[in-house]
């Protein structure tokens, strides 16, 4: 018989049997035990126990768990520090090899950038818009402006063309010194803050999100410096991929332009 059950149960016995005497010692026993049943039961049911792994135990979990991953959806979104201007938003769908989509937008002088890549093997396909394109690091001309797409191969991208690699590295051993925070919540989700202080460069630092239930996946980093901040979630953890190139028609590959670019 549980607690909860057998405070009437030794109540009632209380008065059958005499062995208290006044109706208030009898209350006051009943309203006892029922005391330490309701607490004990409340103890029992909400009580969490603590996390007892160690910050850089909590990185190399995440870490492993990252690792081993098939596909991911990382979600970037950048700031300025002075007045919170957007610089860049990005979103990846990556199977962590060889096939991944690019969805960005990035600002650009008095424009926006705005950019869908689609890498599969070694060969990628930009769908760009004009501030893109005036942004870009290779010689542009107008046939380049007649098809959605251009098809170019992964060893001809520069770092200007701001194009994803399929494979996500994630390791944060090297940083500096890490510190556990207090669990809180990522998009409802129950997460413990890793905060990993730049060991380099004075007032810089990491905060890693690490899921406290289930696979120890990274849900959040928060990167700030004296620029700018950085917000990157990860989501769609082992989640089908399926990447395909896109219409032969909508291409316009750019190993067929001609020497002189016309």
């Amino acid at each position: 018989m549980d607690a909860e059950r057998s405070v009437p149960v030794l109540c009632a016995a209380i008065h059958t049997r005499g062995i208290v005497r006044t109706r208030t010692i009898t209350a006051a026993l009943c309203l006892l035990m029922c005391a330490i049943a309701v607490g004990c039961a409340d103890g029992s049911d909400t009580a969490e126990a603590a996390d007892t792994r160690s910050a850089d135990q909590l990185l190399g979990e995440a870490d492993r768990a990252m690792k081993a991953l098939t596909s991911v959806t990382i979600v970037t979104d950048v700031t300025a520090a002075s007045g919170g201007a957007n610089l860049y938003s990005g979103r990846l769908t990556t199977d962590l090899k060889s096939r991944c989509t690019l969805k960005a937008t990035s600002s650009y002088g008095s424009g926006m950038s705005e950019m869908e890549q689609i890498r599969i093997g070694g060969m990628d396909y930009i769908h760009p818009n004009d501030v893109y394109l005036e942004m870009w690091s290779r010689k542009t001309v107008p046939a380049m402006r007649q098809k959605p797409w251009l098809r170019s191969p992964v060893s001809a991208a520069k770092g200007a063309d701001g194009l994803a690699d399929c494979v996500w590295p994630f390791s944060s051993s090297s940083l500096g010194r890490a510190r556990k925070d207090n669990p809180t919540e990522v998009d409802g989700e129950p997460v413990i803050p890793v905060k990993v202080t730049d060991a380099e460069f004075e007032g810089t630092f990491h905060t890693y999100y690490v899921a406290a239930e289930g696979k120890p996946y990274l849900l959040r980093i928060d990167y700030r410096d004296s620029h700018y901040r950085r917000i990157t979630r990860f989501s769609g953890f082992g989640d089908p991929v399926d990447i395909q190139p896109p219409p032969a028609a909508d291409v316009l590959d750019l190993s067929s332009l001609p020497p002189d670019g016309s």
